[in-house]
């Protein structure tokens, strides 16, 4: 997925490196029909972690500003770097006491080798994640803020020997985390809607075979949550109309395999108009190669579409592109963008419990 001043998508950042909520009656009220599984509003962003990023008051300004327009979870990716030393381990120690005291869960990654897709060697990355695992375990495995792990290994489906590949290794990372600490485990899909090959030679699903594939690897590898992307290639020509097959077919997929289906929902996003456009400017080729990439922020009647939609499906929502585009001291138009996404949190009247 970056570290936090590089810009990069979220599956190139990855690359790189059930909770229940309550609806306050104004939500209910001004709730747009259908009827909604959750408030529309994010719990909380994905943050690529480094114990020397930020100081611990910087962290408490950053969560106080958070708390304002309603995150209450912290989903820390790279919580390798934080286990190296006694100073880093203080840290997070730190964090996950801050995040205590704020009344924010949190969320931890089991880590992963470089090029684990490719590799695809199912002893290393066993061992290397197994070692993060069992030491998150032990240092944070009782601590009140830990909600729960979390499995990088990013996926939209799988065939043949990768397939295989992941079954095994998801199976095996879940009995792992299940070990060293009892909270639920949690995955990251995303969909593509890319037909014609125009980003990659990746093979597209129909969203029934989606379902499928999902269904079977949810009940055999015990995965608790399906944390769902809802970008397709990150462009802003995605629709909800896009979206809406994916969102049926996982629901479907985690209430018959007894997981629970939350929505990440992205608040960044890669401005352009069309496939055709897009071919037009840049030509065939993948985003990630994109030279000075029209980035942005979600604008905040877009993105009030995309949190309803998730709402639709969705048991609690979670985003990634806060952390690149949406802080306050990224500059004006982050800033912009908080002040939007905080007057439509406080428009919904939202009130939230946790489990």
């Amino acid at each position: 997925m970056n570290g936090h001043r590089k810009t990069s998508t979220r599956r190139e950042f990855l690359v790189q490196t059930g909770c229940a909520m309550a609806l306050a009656p104004t939500l209910v009220a001004n709730a747009a029909t259908p009827s909604l599984r959750c408030p529309p509003v994010i719990s909380g962003n994905l943050w690529w972690y480094h114990p020397d990023s930020y100081s611990l008051e910087q962290w408490r300004t950053m969560l106080l500003n958070q708390k304002r327009f309603g995150f209450d979870l912290l989903w820390l990716s790279n919580v390798t770097s934080a286990l190296d030393t006694e100073e880093h381990i203080a840290k997070l120690r730190g964090l996950m006491d801050l995040a205590e005291t704020l009344g924010f869960q949190v969320i931890l990654d089991t880590g992963f080798t470089g090029n684990w897709f490719g590799h695809r060697d199912l002893k290393r990355e066993l061992e290397t994640c197994g070692a993060t695992i069992d030491k998150i375990g032990a240092l944070f495995g009782q601590h009140p803020a830990f909600f729960g792990w979390y499995i990088p290994h990013e996926i939209y489906m799988a065939w043949g020997d990768f397939a295989e590949y992941i079954d095994q290794l998801y199976s095996a990372l879940v009995k792992r985390c299940k070990a060293a600490a009892d909270k639920p485990v949690t995955v990251s899909p995303f969909f593509i809607l890319d037909r014609d090959e125009t980003f990659g030679t990746f093979r597209y699903n129909e969203p029934d075979e989606y379902r499928d594939f999902w269904e079977k690897l949810l009940k055999r590898s015990g995965i608790d949550i399906l944390m769902l992307q809802d970008s397709g290639e990150h462009f802003s020509y995605v629709t909800n109309t896009m979206r809406h097959p994916f969102y049926e077919a996982m629901l479907a997929a985690c209430q018959e395999s007894g997981a629970t289906l939350w929505g990440n929902v992205e608040c960044a996003e890669f401005v352009c108009e069309s496939p055709e456009k897009y071919v037009e400017l840049y030509g065939k080729v993948h985003h990630v190669t994109v030279k000075n990439a029209p980035w942005r922020a979600v604008p905040i009647g877009r993105m009030e579409e995309k949190l309803t939609l998730a709402a639709e499906y969705c048991e609690r929502i979670v985003t990634w592109g806060y952390q690149q585009y949406g802080m306050p001291s990224l500059g004006e138009k982050a800033q912009a963008w908080c002040r939007d996404y905080e007057a439509y949190y406080k428009r919904l009247g939202r009130s939230s419990v946790r489990m």
